[in-house]
């Protein structure tokens, strides 16, 4: 039977419904056009038209109700108990350990924060559109709205959100092995190839860790399942069901794009193989069914794409970008040798640049010995869909720089490779020998990567904090502050509740408003908090935890939240998680709590006690306590007013200085500036972050110009062609590079964090402090990373807010500020652990320490801005004195350090200053 008899049953019937399907097409490009041009008709219409368009498309083909009836008779058969089994098989181990394992209701991987929080804010409430651009990247939303059933139905819910993810893994699973058994019609080979799916630690670890990306995984296996099906049997059915899940996988994310491109360059080369069955007419209406079955679903998206290109093409525009510049470095292949570095790592080096699985491997390395020779055979039979999509995932992933989730979309094609070698080995019948020799080596494989990844899994499962990324305290701080906010202010220990993610009901509005100061909690309290009014909620921190900020940007986002509160008749809560930072800051508001009452909640959560400092401020009191946090330092100076600063020996110096700044947002004004920086023509330029822009001042300290319009320009460094480089924090986390003129020339985020100090070596290498996940990343001048090293801890090569780095142009050496350890660290070029000094003055660092190299006298010039002086140091470590000049002279909360032509200037955050030290 062929699709020409197919369509020929019932043909009134069908024509009927492939009209309807066209109409509702074209209801949904007209709509899908006035929505993007604002006319509101449009917004209900565009989806109706979608939906009923591919609804009336499968209607179409649809049997009758005797015929489904027959089928479903038909499942009554050996086959469908066995995929029933490993369905079950799946399940039951997914589950096992559920409540001690990381995914136990109880985490959320920090990206899936902000997809529900994206959720709530552009999907729910929203007339429909297939993606919504929030930079830097245009988020599908066919993810949400499937996530949204399971929380109308299940709640809104940790969950409920899990058994989403469960879902789709799931379906990979059960279609991955579907297409085996179309392929080889083994139970053997079909059985070898579930154990192996279902204990890769890669596939494991992520069927709950989710987000958009699995979904295009799901959607591709599908796809393939129905198109293999629909050409095999000429179902118009699977040929349109085939065409449609190509359409939403298009839809999902970015993954979809690579299936695309794998079918699209797979049919001519299928074409070139068969081409004689291109002169039936048959073939073209299976074409044409998969065709239109794609157009119907992907229309939406393609919409979208056409009025949104630059939005839509801006993330991965980037990458290839910075790419073909690395691509073009001469000599190739130079510019690509930290490329090829990182997708070696990611796919060989234990620990590796991957989120979930860092401590293993995403292919285990006994499988290589199955994957290579299922390689060879797939090509060999032809299978060229198979073998396009379990290498373009990677070669996606080496342009975008290797990381596990961006090769999401390879693993069930990994697998089935895999399974082509298995199914060479069953069918050696004809040599029996060879056939056992063979399948015992398969078998030994099998074991030798089975066994390990087993045990992997099943050790992650014992302790819910074993997978970092699994962010079971930011929950628990997001689930218990929420309660805060919503008006108990004494709650009980956090656990998980129906609706977590929305407000509480039934409770009255509170008498207070309340300000936190969160310390870790990122995305997820942004989303516990989003019914409550995330943004003002948590603009006591400027949106960000305390563990990527320096203590003066805590303090500087508390004082602005402070001073720009509008009160509303009622008390205000202010709450800061306890830590050392936010511990000194509460020092600066000692005096007020005259106005205030004190006191601190606490919760238990896997052995550790969390505390939070609370000041009740009574409305009658705000206005006051306004005024008086008004006058308070811009920098948060602890220590006895008026004492000397600690006496280490003098140095001779002429200090002036250079220009008065003053806090402002005028010409020349400064709102908590942070990082100072001299071009080669001796222009100072001051990264001037509250007012987000760079302020230009000529060598005299004149106002020249203001640079860019950062969202929070922290550290700031200039090459020896005049090129500066940015770094920012808030939400953006990159490096942005401006030619000597300030005009854009790119822009980096290769996974920071936090990013804040940056330092050039002599070979132009970039250096960035990346604070956040407290390590070194070193970049090409043009992007590309070159080496990263430390974590966060006490022993060599790590760091505990580090805040600066410097490089000696001498040597190379690189020299970082590791001040909450009391010490500098030495490394060379490449990261490699040098020596340290010990650094006792640091003993309560502000967050913000600088250091500045004179390679020419071999010495190293250290701020201290609790001490409001300059540390001199040689360059063995050896404490030569100080620099710390009289008034009026003298040092205002100096932190960031800049050395040219025997002067160092000296950024005074407290007094918003510059000053300049002849040496």
């Amino acid at each position: 039977m062929n699709v020409h008899h197919n369509l020929r049953r019932r043909p009134a019937r069908r024509l009927l419904l492939l009209g309807l399907s066209l109409v509702g097409l074209l209801v949904c490009v007209f709509a899908g056009i006035a929505h993007y041009r604002k006319a509101s008709w449009g917004d209900p219409w565009q989806p109706i038209g979608w939906l009923l368009s591919m609804l009336f498309l499968l209607a179409a083909f649809t049997a009758s109700p005797r015929e489904l009836a027959g089928r479903f008779k038909s499942l009554a058969k050996p086959k469908t108990a066995f995929f029933l089994f490993w369905i079950l098989f799946f399940v039951i181990s997914h589950l096992w350990h559920f409540r001690t394992a990381p995914w136990n209701g109880d985490a959320l991987f920090d990206e899936s924060g902000w997809d529900l929080w994206y959720l709530k804010s552009y999907v729910i409430g929203h007339s429909y559109q297939p993606a919504w651009f929030h930079a830097p990247i245009s988020r599908e939303t066919l993810f949400h709205y499937y996530v949204l059933g399971f929380f109308k139905l299940f709640g809104f819910n940790i969950l409920a959100y899990q058994a989403a993810l469960f879902v789709i893994w799931l379906t990979t699973y059960g279609f991955t092995l579907l297409l085996v058994d179309l392929f080889f019609e083994s139970y053997v080979v079909t059985s070898v190839t579930a154990v192996i799916f279902n204990f890769l630690p890669f596939a494991f670890i992520y069927t709950f860790a989710g987000y958009r990306y699995p979904m295009a995984v799901a959607l591709a296996v599908v796809s393939l399942y129905f198109l293999r099906v629909g050409f095999k049997t000429a179902s118009p059915l699977c040929l349109s069901l085939g065409g449609i899940a190509a359409g939403l996988c298009l839809a999902s994310s970015i993954s979809g794009k690579q299936y695309l491109l794998a079918l699209v360059v797979a049919a001519p080369l299928y074409a070139v193989i068969y081409w004689r069955s291109l002169t039936r007419s048959a073939t073209w209406r299976s074409l044409a069914l998969v065709i239109y079955g794609f157009v119907a679903a992907a229309t939406p998206i393609v919409l979208y794409i056409v009025f949104n290109r630059e939005a839509y093409t801006l993330y991965e525009s980037g990458f290839v970008h910075a790419f073909w510049e690395a691509a073009r470095a001469t000599p190739f292949p130079t510019g690509i040798k930290q490329y090829t570095k990182q997708l070696y790592d990611c796919f060989f080096t234990v620990p590796g640049p991957r989120f979930f699985i860092s401590d293993t491997l995403p292919i285990p390395l006994p499988y290589y010995w199955l994957l290579v020779p299922g390689f060879v055979i797939a090509l060999w039979q032809k299978r060229f869909e198979i073998v396009l999509l379990a290498i373009i995932p990677v070669i996606g992933a080496f342009v975008a720089t290797a990381y596990d989730n961006r090769l999401l979309l390879a693993i069930p094609f990994w697998t089935i490779l895999m399974a082509f070698t298995f199914a060479g080995v069953v069918r050696l019948r004809p040599w029996p020998g060879v056939q056992i020799l063979l399948c015992a080596m398969a078998g030994l494989i099998l074991i030798t990567g089975l066994g390990p990844s087993v045990r992997y899994i099943y050790s992650k499962t014992k302790s819910p904090f074993s997978i970092r990324y699994y962010a079971q305290e930011e929950v628990a701080v997001s689930r218990f502050l929420k309660h805060v906010v919503a008006g108990q202010q004494h709650p009980g220990p956090p656990r998980l509740e129906n609706d977590e993610f929305n407000r509480i009901p039934r409770i009255p509005d509170p008498p207070y408003d309340t300000l936190i100061c969160p310390g870790e909690a990122y995305s997820i309290i942004h989303l516990f908090l989003h019914d409550y009014d995330d943004a003002k909620v948590l603009s006591f921190c400027g949106g960000t935890p305390v563990i990527v900020m320096t203590q003066q940007d805590v303090w500087s986002h508390n004082k602005r939240a402070i001073v720009d509160y509008v009160p509303k008749g009622k008390d205000l809560k202010l709450i800061w998680e306890s830590g050392p930072t936010t511990g000194r800051i509460l020092e600066m508001l000692r005096p007020l709590r005259d106005l205030a009452t004190e006191e601190s909640i606490s919760f238990s959560f896997g052995g550790r006690v969390r505390t939070f400092y609370v000041l009740n401020i009574p409305n009658k009191n705000i206005r006051q306590f306004q005024e008086r946090v008004k006058v308070l330092p811009a920098t948060p100076v602890q220590g006895t007013p008026g004492a000397p600063a600690p006496s280490l020996g003098s140095l001779p110096e002429g200090v002036t200085a250079m220009f008065k700044g003053g806090r402002g947002t005028g010409k020349g004004e400064f709102d908590s500036p942070t990082g100072i920086a001299v071009d080669p023509n001796g222009n100072v330029l001051v990264a001037d972050t509250g007012n987000g822009r760079i302020e230009k001042f000529s060598p005299d300290g004149t106002f020249v110009t203001s640079i860019g319009q950062f969202e929070a320009p922290n550290g700031i460094a200039i090459d020896r062609a005049g090129n500066i480089y940015v770094a920012e924090i808030g939400s953006k986390h990159r490096v942005q590079k401006l030619g000597p003129d300030g005009t854009f020339i790119a822009k980096w985020a290769p996974g920071l964090y936090g990013p804040r100090r940056i330092a050039i070596g002599p070979d132009n290498s970039v250096y960035v402090v990346d604070s956040g996940d407290n390590r070194i990343v070193k970049l090409s001048p043009d992007g590309q990373v070159l080496a990263s090293w430390g974590s966060e801890g006490s022993g060599d090569g790590q760091f505990k807010g580090l805040s600066s780095v410097a490089v000696d142009p001498t040597t190379n050496k690189v020299y970082v500020a590791d001040p909450m350890n009391s010490r500098i660290q030495v490394f060379d070029s490449s990261g490699k652990f040098l020596t340290k000094w010990a650094f006792p003055e640091w003993g309560q660092p502000l967050g913000f320490e600088d250091l500045a190299i004179d390679s020419q006298k071999g010495r190293l010039y250290a701020s201290s801005a609790y001490m409001n002086i300059i540390l001199v140091f040689d360059l063995q470590g050896n404490r030569i004195g100080t620099l710390a000049p009289t008034p009026p002279d003298k040092l205002e909360g100096p932190s960031a350090l800049a050395l040219t032509n025997r002067k160092l200037y000296v950024l005074n955050s407290a007094g918003t200053r510059v000053s300049v030290i002849d040496l």
